[in-house]
């Protein structure tokens, strides 16, 4: 422990005696290791970190699963919970919940989303109202359920963090309720923006199997003490079954769609689908941190050789090996150590970063706990560790004796040395590479989503969102919710700059979506077959317009229609018309209790609005809103002015049709289309960030092996120049060895690019993952860069003189 305590003290003198070379080592590896830090955190907090749930790696989310016509992961019909709750003995608990959208009043109109849940959601996610109580499950009986449970934030926004609040009243959407509790901060299921819990009221009709199939809702449960995912996931498929064996459900639902029930643990419905992306992600960082290693290592080899005569005669007083090695290895911990501390600064930089890209889960998030500081410093060990490797295997391949001739009098490690040098930059010079390929593969797939668009126009157009209180006896009826919104449409369409303003009942891009089967008049489908399945919208006829879809067939709707009309987009058209005909051809939506046959008026094209990445575009059916009214739906409005011009005007426009009704989710179209790009957009720029790095790192590599180079030839530069060498001899002699170590890095590089495609198959659309323009860019970028980085030092070596040689030896 003496012995070490020596070496630390000596490694700080001689880093205080040679300030510029610790600073460069204490950046690069700071740069590496507060990347790697970033992502780990990252990974930390959605995978590693307990839940923000007692025990919450026992919750599962428990679908209806339809396998066969691609949706894994339905919501759940309540006759499918009531009985899971009751026959699957792995779950302790399961809870039912569904989110809607209401109006708070008593005061200015507030939109808030409030979570209709059964009692046991508390008892399943273990939380306790942190005042007050919560309800009980005879208060989720049919005739009761008017109390409301507050989420902290509302709470503290609203109602001032008032205590009293507690047994008084409040109202949504015209109905009085009793607030009876508040949850804890942070609380917060099945999303971050619930801002209120009122029971789950189960009427007798929605227990009745015919309710089978209705899937608004989404269940939890906690797994028993013991129990596994695949042993719930057995009596799901058991409870179907029996259900099947006894009539309740038809077995033409399980041979056509597969229907079972399906369970995965809360974290994984979560961030499973990042988990990819972020194990890609941090391998990244680790060739970043390899490629630091490298150019430390470099350093160091450098280092080394300037302490050689040191070194030597420490051996010939009697140090050992283990005593040399010591000395450098210290030194280089230490370095990382001290790089490590900053690159947790960095790292605190790069986490605002992922959470601006928007890589966050609901209740889960980067943060830095133990486990990151055991990562960056256990990183930054294995760092100083690794990139002393080379100098000692450099050292210790030599006796002392031999050192010193090699060396000379300024110690250039040898031959053996600088083949390590070149060795480690040509490594560099790979994996960067490697980096920029899938960097620009990565972009390029971007940017082709961003040209191929949505299919529609989005610029300079509004959007909002509006839900009508089905409890107001004003908003009781389907025909109120048509007449309100040909009442706010006329109101929009008033306002100064106002082209065009249309109703849907999903917004694109919103995150909202209704799917449902169809029949087809006259058409009969073979044995086995599903129903088609499609999107189905309800649209006025100024929506199209106002998005900018033609109709490449047919007509669009007319403001009012007396006959049971549709349009179809062209997918639905091709997919079961492919020879044209679509028009004047019936079809009718299946479980909706409405058997007209809907005449097909319109084909349009199809349009993307889930994601810029949707490929196939799913089939969409649009509804006149009249004949298909919807109480929720979106404003769709088309401006000559800037968009976000129009908010007030809107706001005030609908107040005037009624003031307790508030709009939500205000945002442009181009917003909303940004904002779907995210899963794409992160790992680009992350990628694209990490590339950067590990390129500048690899050129400053070129540029110091080669600088280095020079500074050790000096003697025998000037001997060439006295025996008649030219300036541009020189010159080409040095970039000569710069051309030699950035071929070998190109073609080790393009190699191992091809693997880094792959790897980021999933990320990449439309692009072929050998793409000659990306790898040509990345090579001629690196190989311009690495040539410039070796031209500095032949320009310095051109300019030696005998004189100058002379004066150097």
């Amino acid at each position: 422990m003496t012995a070490w305590l020596h070496d630390l003290r000596y490694s700080l003198t001689v880093i205080r005696k040679r300030p510029m070379y610790a600073l460069v080592t204490v950046l690069v590896f700071a740069i590496a290791i507060g990347a790697n830090t970033t992502v780990f955190g990252v990974f930390n907090g959605f995978f590693l970190r307990p839940m923000p749930y007692p025990d919450g790696d026992r919750l599962v989310m428990v679908y209806d699963s339809y396998p066969r016509i691609g949706l894994e992961n339905a919501g759940t019909a309540i006759p499918d919970y009531l009985e899971r709750r009751e026959q699957a003995p792995s779950l302790e608990e399961l809870a039912i919940v569904r989110t809607e959208s209401k109006t708070l009043g008593d005061g200015e109109p507030q939109r808030v989303l409030v979570a209709y849940a059964s009692a046991s959601l508390f008892e399943v996610l273990q939380t306790e109202p942190a005042l007050g109580r919560r309800f009980t499950e005879a208060e989720a009986d049919p005739g009761n359920g008017r109390l409301v449970v507050l989420s902290h934030r509302l709470w503290r926004d609203r109602f001032g963090a008032q205590p009293d609040v507690i047994g008084g009243q409040i109202r949504m959407d015209g109905e009085t309720l009793e607030v009876i509790g508040v949850m804890p901060e942070g609380f917060a299921f099945p999303s971050g923006g619930v801002d209120a819990w009122l029971p789950f009221v189960i009427s007798p009709e929605q227990r009745a199997d015919s309710a089978r199939g209705t899937q608004f809702s989404i269940s939890v449960g906690r797994l028993r003490p013991g129990a596994t995912l695949d042993a719930l996931n057995a009596e799901l498929a058991a409870i179907v079954r029996r259900n099947v064996e006894e009539g309740r459900i038809g077995a033409d639902l399980i041979e056509v769609a597969g229907f079972t029930g399906r369970a995965r643990t809360l974290r994984e419905s979560r961030v499973g689908d990042l988990e990819q992306v972020l194990l890609v992600m941090q391998a990244i960082v680790l060739a970043v941190l390899l490629i630091a290693c490298a150019n430390v290592a470099n350093l160091q080899l450098a280092r080394v050789a300037g302490r050689r005569r040191e070194l030597a005669v420490r051996t010939a007083l009697g140090a050992s090996t283990a005593r040399l090695v010591r000395l450098v290895v210290t030194e280089s911990i230490l370095l990382a150590l001290i790089g490590a501390a900053l690159g947790l600064i960095l790292a605190g930089g790069g986490t605002a970063l992922v959470r601006e890209l928007g890589l966050e889960r609901e209740g889960f998030t980067a943060a830095v706990d133990w486990r990151v500081l055991v990562f960056t410093f256990g990183a930054a060990l294995v760092a100083g560790v690794v990139s002393s490797l080379p100098p000692l295997f450099a050292l210790i391949k030599q006796e002392s004796m031999q050192t010193l001739r090699d060396a000379g009098r300024h110690g250039g490690g040898g031959r053996r040395a600088q083949a390590v040098r070149n060795g480690l930059v040509v490594a560099q010079l790979s994996l960067s590479v490697a980096l920029l390929v899938g960097a620009g593969l990565l972009t390029k797939s971007f940017y082709g989503l961003q040209a191929a668009g949505t299919g529609f126009d989005t610029s300079n157009v509004w959007t909002a969102r509006l839900a009508l209180p089905e409890a107001q006896a004003k908003y009781a009826e389907p025909d109120a919710w048509a007449r309100f919104y040909e009442q706010a449409l006329d109101a929009l369409r008033a306002l100064p700059g106002v082209q065009a303003a249309g109703f849907t009942s999903v917004l694109p891009f919103s995150g909202m979506n209704n799917l449902g089967s169809l029949r087809i008049e006259n058409r009969v489908l073979p044995p086995g077959a599903a129903n088609p399945h499609a999107q189905h919208r309800s649209i006025d006829a100024d929506y199209l317009p106002a998005l900018g879809i033609r109709v490449s067939a047919g007509r669009n709707f007319a403001a009012t229609e007396t006959e049971p009309v549709v349009i179809i987009d062209e997918n639905l058209a091709a997919k079961y018309w492919p020879e044209g005909g679509a028009i004047g051809q019936r079809i009718r939506r299946v479980g909706v209790g409405d058997d007209r046959w809907y005449t097909i008026v319109g084909v349009v094209p199809a349009v993307k609005e889930t994601s810029l990445a949707d490929m196939p575009v799913k089939e969409t059916v649009y509804w006149h809103y009249q004949q298909r009214p919807a109480s929720a739906g979106a404003f769709v409005v088309r401006t000559m002015l800037p968009p976000t011009q129009l908010t007030n005007a809107a706001v005030a426009a609908i107040a005037s049709l009624d003031p307790e009704l508030a709009l939500y989710d205000v945002a442009t179209m181009e917003t909303r289309v940004r904002r779907s790009l995210g899963p794409q957009r992160t790992p680009m720029v992350l990628t694209g960030l990490f590339a950067a790095t590990a390129f500048v790192l690899a050129v400053i590599g070129v540029y110091g092996v080669l600088n280095w180079a020079v500074t050790q030839r000096t003697g025998d530069i000037g001997v060439r120049v006295a025996l008649g060498a030219q300036s541009h001899d020189v010159v080409r002699m040095v970039l000569g060895n710069g051309l030699r170590l950035i071929a070998a890095g190109l073609v080790l590089g393009l190699v191992g690019a091809a693997g880094i495609g792959r790897i980021l198959g999933s990320q990449i659309r439309d692009v072929s993952l050998t793409d000659p323009v990306v790898f040509t860019t990345a090579a001629l970028a690196l190989t311009g860069a690495a040539l410039f980085a070796s031209w500095l030092p032949a320009r310095r070596a051109s300019r030696i003189s005998p004189m100058v040689a002379l004066r150097a030896e």
